[in-house]
C-alpha cells in the first residue's frame, strides 16, 4: 500500500520518484552513477516539478553552469551604440576607421564593455587620432553629452557557457534611456 494519496501515485513510473515536503509533493526523476572512491552507486535525481491535484505542474528552474561566467557593462554602450549617427562612421576621412574610433571612445569611458569581448582595438595613437576631439566629435553629431549617460554603466550583460542574461535595469535607468531617446524593448 502506498504511502501517498491516488492523484499523487499516478505520476510514479519507473525511473522516477517522489517526495513529501510539508503538504506539496515534488516529482524527481531518479538514476544512479558510479563515483570513483566509492562502494556503491550514488543517487543522482532532476527535479522535474510539483504534483498537485489538478495534475503535474512542470519545473520553471534552469540550472546555470557557473563555471565561465563573464560579466560585461551593457547599458552605457548599447546607449551609444544606439545613438550613434551613421555620418559619424563615414565623416572620418573615409578611411573606414569611424567603428574604431567608436569603440576607442567606449573603451575609454567603459574599458568592461559587452562592445569589445573578442575585439583588438588598435589605439587613438595608432589611428592618429585624439580622443578628446572625437568624442565631442560624437556628443555634438549624437546631441547628447557621454557623462549624462555613464549612469546606464550599471545595467550588466552576464554571459555563461549556455546562455546571456542582462541584469535588471532599474527605473531611473529606464527613465533615463527613454529620455534619450533609446528603445528599451530590446532590453
Amino acid at each position: 500500500m502506498s504511502r501517498y494519496p491516488e492523484w499523487v501515485n499516478q505520476f510514479k513510473e519507473k525511473g522516477t520518484s517522489i517526495k513529501k515536503v510539508g503538504n506539496s509533493y515534488y516529482l524527481y526523476q531518479s538514476t544512479s552513477r558510479r563515483v570513483p572512491g566509492k562502494k556503491y552507486p550514488q543517487p543522482v535525481q532532476k527535479f522535474m516539478g510539483t504534483i498537485t491535484p489538478s495534475g503535474l505542474v512542470p519545473s520553471k528552474v534552469r540550472k546555470i553552469s557557473t563555471e565561465k561566467v563573464h560579466v560585461y557593462e551593457y547599458g552605457f554602450s548599447y546607449a551609444l551604440k544606439a545613438l550613434l549617427p551613421e555620418r559619424f562612421l563615414r565623416d572620418i576621412r573615409g578611411d573606414g576607421k569611424g567603428d574604431l574610433v567608436f569603440l576607442n571612445i567606449i573603451k575609454h569611458f567603459s574599458p568592461n564593455s559587452y562592445l569589445l569581448r573578442d575585439v583588438d582595438v588598435p589605439t587613438m595613437e595608432e589611428l592618429h587620432m585624439s580622443l578628446s576631439m572625437q568624442t565631442k566629435r560624437y556628443e555634438r553629431m549624437s546631441g547628447i553629452r557621454i557623462k549624462d549617460v555613464v549612469p546606464l554603466s550599471g545595467l550588466y550583460l552576464i554571459e555563461t557557457k549556455e546562455c546571456d542574461m542582462l541584469s535588471q535595469p532599474s527605473p531611473d535607468m529606464v527613465a533615463l534611456m527613454e529620455g534619450l531617446g533609446v528603445d528599451c524593448d530590446g532590453i
